[in-house]
C-alpha cells in the first residue's frame, strides 16, 4: 500500500477518528495517545470542519495527485514503499503557524499528512517532498530512533527543506527558513544549539530546541538546520540525492 484509501475510510469514520487510527502502523495499539500526537501535528479536531475540507479535497482528487509524487519521489530517490495516509488538517491551530494550511509527520514506516484545499497545488507537492524525504533519510542512515540527536534532528530538517528548494523552488520553502538574519541566528545557534547537539530525542530540551518551545525563538532548530545545510552547499558541488545517506556531523563548521 503507498497511498492508504483514507477517502473511503472518512466517508464512514471522518466523526471517529480513533477508529481510522487501528487502520494504520502506529496506531495499532494506543489510539487516544496517537492521536493526541497527530492533532500537535495539524490532524483535525473537529469532524464538522473536517468534512467541509473533505468534500473540497475530494472534488480535486488529491489522492491520485499523491499516488503520483509518491511513485515519481520513490523512482528519482530509490525511496522506500511505505503507507501514506492523507487527512483534513485543523487549519485554526498547529505548531507551524496560527491558520495552518498544511502539515505531515513521517515515521520509519509510514506518513501522515494533513492538508487543506490549496490554490496553488506545487503546494502539496512541497510537502511531500519535505516529509518523504525524512523516510529515505531515515532507511539509509539506518539509525535506531533512540539514538538520534538535536544535531540529527536539525539536520533533518534543514535537508528536506533543502530538498524542496531544489525540486519546487524557492518560493515554496517554508517562511522559517527566512525568519532570522544570518547574525542574529549565529548568536542563536551559539548561546542554544551547539551546547546541546548532542542531546537526545526523548529529551524534554530537544522539542523545545528544534521548535523553539518555552522561552527559545520560534522554530530555532529548524531554522538553524537549514542555515547549516546552505552554509555547507555553498562550499559543495551537490545535490538532495547525494546528501541521503551523509552523516549529520558532516554539516557543522
Amino acid at each position: 500500500m503507498a497511498v492508504a484509501p483514507t477517502d473511503v475510510w472518512l466517508e464512514d469514520l471522518i466523526s471517529k477518528p480513533l477508529e481510522l487510527l487501528k487502520k494504520t502502523i502506529n496506531g495499532k495499539e494506543d489510539q487516544q495517545s496517537f492521536y493526541h500526537y497527530l492533532m500537535k501535528h495539524g490532524m483535525y479536531r473537529s469532524s464538522q470542519h473536517a468534512g467541509d475540507i473533505f468534500e473540497k479535497l475530494k472534488e480535486k482528487d488529491i489522492w491520485a495527485r499523491f499516488s503520483l509524487y509518491e511513485k515519481k519521489y520513490r523512482r528519482k530517490w530509490n525511496g522506500p514503499s511505505v503507507p501514506i495516509y492523507l487527512f483534513p488538517v485543523q487549519e485554526k491551530r498547529g505548531m507551524f503557524q496560527s491558520s495552518m494550511k498544511k502539515s505531515g509527520v513521517c515515521f520509519k514506516d509510514e506518513i501522515f499528512f494533513f492538508i487543506t484545499d490549496q490554490e496553488d497545488p506545487k503546494e502539496y507537492e512541497a510537502l511531500f517532498v519535505h516529509e518523504y524525504h525524512h523516510c529515505v533519510r531515515m532507511k539509509k542512515l539506518s539509525k535506531k530512533e533512540d539514538q538520534y540527536t538535536l544535531l540529527d534532528s536539525i539536520i533533518f530538517e534543514g535537508l528536506a527543506e533543502n530538498a524542496v528548494r531544489e525540486y519546487c523552488g524557492e518560493k515554496y520553502v517554508a517562511p522559517w527558513t527566512k525568519a532570522y538574519e544570518e547574525a542574529e541566528l549565529s548568536r542563536f545557534y551559539d548561546k542554544w544549539i551547539e551546547p546541546n547537539l548532542d542531546v537526545k530525542r526523548r529529551s524534554p530540551l530537544h522539542d523545545q530546541l528544534l521548535l523553539g518551545q518555552k522561552s527559545y525563538p520560534n522554530m530555532l532548530g529548524y531554522s538553524s538546520g537549514y542555515r547549516l545545510v546552505q552554509n555547507y552547499l555553498k562550499n559543495q558541488d551537490t545535490s538532495t540525492i547525494s546528501l541521503f545517506g551523509k552523516p549529520s556531523s558532516i554539516f557543522l563548521p
